[in-house]
């Protein structure tokens, strides 16, 4: 697979955290937050078992980019690695843990005195790596969900459309809300099934036996059946529908995972732009390999659903499970001199860039490709609908010490995209 004679430039991988407790739950769930003790207690908290899975994904990015590859130092470089969180508990976190597996065991090279203290008490071989985050409210490139006006009147107006008026008065979506209301003791509609859904499955992981025994209405056809309708519902937020000439489903993939897709695209085309130069304003990008997202199973769906290949390589309903990573990988071809892209998801890491039907089955796609799917979610294009844009423009730069680029040159490139 990387035997091509094809110079590996960056990785940009983007990783939900892993198992927490629920972020919310209903008045009459036995289980509220008091229930939930782990990673410091309540709600949207990591749990060991998270803790435990990203260690295990970071000792895996570990033996792929490291060990394998060649690609980044055995020791940590802060010029090579820029991990970026959203501002929940979990997700950073996650990142930490994830950072303990790639460069925070022993025998890993670490020097002593250089790495990490020798002091008496600290953990050998750890090397504490930085974090970087954002104020979740706008964080418009790792959180979907990030408070934004035209989001809400978008998702308003596509709940007016036949088609999800259709769906909600199904008799089956309809009988199923209305005894989720009875047993919950609150209204449930379409916008908190989500709340149900993700809380009873978490429930099962922890608390499985009691759930069955006080929760007598559970059971697993049940919860099967919430988790269909949930996932058609994940499917019109993330963006399927047409209404009044207006694009919704185009527009929510501005918003919620436009800027994300921007901001990989800028970091590849400065990468490029700055090849063989070494002028002050290249000097970050020109060190930089690996750059990471902790994020959430939203954002990685809407990655997904942005190049319409959610259902090609999410292959159980919903989301993706915790710790599921997407690697973004820009490649440049000697014999050409081309860039290109190829994306993997990962536990075996296996290339999915070959679903995105105008890379034409190849696993690495031109970068143009790319750049297409960039410009089309782009948040800053003029939006004639409505006068107002909730988001960061994406001449926003998610690094620091990046200078002004929106002017410059765009370059010809390839990418791969693996998932795990």
């Amino acid at each position: 697979l990387y035997d091509l004679g094809v110079p590996h430039q960056s990785t940009y991988n983007i990783w939900r955290h892993g198992d927490r407790s629920p972020t919310k739950t209903w008045p009459t769930d036995p289980f509220q937050e008091g229930n939930w003790t782990f990673g410091g207690g309540g709600f949207g908290q990591l749990s060991p078992i998270g803790m435990g899975q990203h260690m295990r994904l970071g000792e895996f990015l570990r033996k792929t980019y490291v060990d394998n590859l060649k690609f980044l130092n055995s020791r940590y470089s802060s010029k090579e690695i820029y991990i970026r969180s959203t501002d929940k508990n979990r997700t950073l976190i996650s990142a930490m843990s994830n950072m303990l597996g790639m460069y925070g065991q022993e025998n890993n090279g670490a020097v002593v005195g250089v790495d990490y203290p020798g002091d008496v008490g600290w953990p050998k071989g750890f090397v504490p790596i930085a974090v970087h985050t954002v104020d979740d409210d706008t964080d418009y490139i790792g959180n979907p969900d990030a408070v934004c006006d035209r989001q809400t009147w978008l998702w308003n107006m596509a709940k007016t459309s036949q088609e999800l008026r259709d769906f909600q008065n199904r008799i089956d979506v309809r009988d199923m809300l209305a005894n989720l209301t009875i047993h919950c003791g609150e209204p449930v509609d379409i916008d908190n099934l989500w709340i149900i859904r993700d809380t009873l499955y978490i429930e099962q992981v922890h608390f499985n036996e009691t759930l069955r025994k006080v929760n007598k209405w559970f059971s697993d056809d049940f919860f099967n059946q919430i988790t269909l309708v949930n996932d058609q519902v994940q499917k019109y937020q993330n963006g399927t529908l047409m209404m009044n000439n207006l694009d919704i489903g185009n527009e929510l993939q501005k918003i919620r995972g436009g800027s994300m897709m921007n901001d990989i695209y800028m970091h590849m085309n400065i990468k490029l732009r700055c090849l063989n130069k070494s002028s002050p304003d290249c000097s970050w990008i020109n060190g930089l390999k690996y750059y990471a997202y902790s994020a959430h199973d939203s954002t990685i769906y809407q990655f997904f659903s942005i190049f319409n290949i959610e259902t090609e390589v999410i292959t159980n309903l919903g989301y993706p499970d915790y710790s599921a990573a997407t690697f973004i990988e820009l490649w440049r071809n000697r014999s050409d001199n081309q860039p290109y892209f190829k994306n993997d998801l990962n536990v075996t890491l296996y290339p999915i860039t070959h679903f995105i039907d105008t890379c034409e089955g190849q696993i690495y796609c031109k970068l143009d490709k790319f750049q297409a799917f960039a410009d089309r979610t782009r948040p800053d294009q003029p939006m004639s609908q409505v006068d107002f844009i909730c988001f960061i423009r994406c001449r926003h730069i998610s690094h620091p010490g990046v200078v002004q680029t929106s002017d410059s040159k765009h370059f010809s490139g390839a990418m791969l995209i693996l998932v795990l």
